[in-house]
């Protein structure tokens, strides 16, 4: 008995040296996270907002993010980290002034990038209308003018649809009627708002990861 007892120890802890040793952390300034985020404070655009990731150099796929924490000497508190592995962090004055570190874990062995991307806040189910994403294309204009500066309306397109984020092995395609479908490439559906009749529901293969904006000259 003591002898599992001890195999059963030390397996598990070879297992968390394992685990470290396949993990790195990401580190940054709790005051450089907020001066993005900060912007989800403003009433402008409520169903839309900023969002944070880590993204792959090699494969452009956001980075899984295993744990999360802020630490200012003694003080910590770990994060909860979302299904989409978004960098989430409380939006909180008196945090910025303290400015504490904050370290995310993510695979080892691969280069990531910080991304900010514009989302829409609420998640879809099974279905969306075409009237729900509408309301979301003059807010995601009002977010990226806002980041864009004072002269960004000037030569930024406008939003004219949205992106469908699903995961990468995602196949099949978004029903809009009998006659159209909007297919489903590498885990990504467009969008295009002007090309959807008036009073349509699309019926999703399942629920999108995240909603972001397309623009009229984008050919992302």
């Amino acid at each position: 008995m003591k002898q599992t007892f001890l195999s059963a120890v030390l397996a598990t802890l070879a297992l968390g040296a394992s685990s470290q040793a396949l993990a790195q952390n990401i580190e940054m300034r709790y005051s450089n996270l907020f001066s993005k985020l900060k912007h989800n404070i403003e009433e402008s655009h409520p169903d839309v907002k900023i969002a944070l990731y880590l993204i792959d150099q090699k494969t452009g796929q956001t980075c899984a993010v295993h744990k999360g924490w802020m630490q200012k000497e003694e003080h910590y508190e770990e994060l909860v980290i979302p299904s989409d592995n978004a960098l989430v962090i409380p939006l909180d004055n008196h945090l910025r002034q303290a400015n504490p570190d904050v370290t995310f874990v993510i695979d080892d062995g691969i280069t990531c990038d910080v991304s900010m991307q514009v989302i829409a806040s609420k998640p879809f189910g099974a279905s969306v209308s075409k009237a729900e994403l509408a309301a979301l294309l003059p807010q995601m204009d009002t977010l990226l003018n806002d980041l864009g500066g004072m002269f960004s309306s000037w030569f930024m397109p406008e939003v004219a649809g949205v992106v469908m984020h699903f995961p990468q092995e995602q196949q099949g395609s978004i029903q809009v009627s009998a006659q159209q479908s909007i297919e489903i490439q590498q885990g990504k559906a467009i969008v295009v708002l002007s090309e959807i009749p008036e009073k349509t529901v699309l019926s999703l293969p399942s629920s999108p990861e995240k909603v972001t904006p397309w623009l009229a000259k984008s050919s992302q």
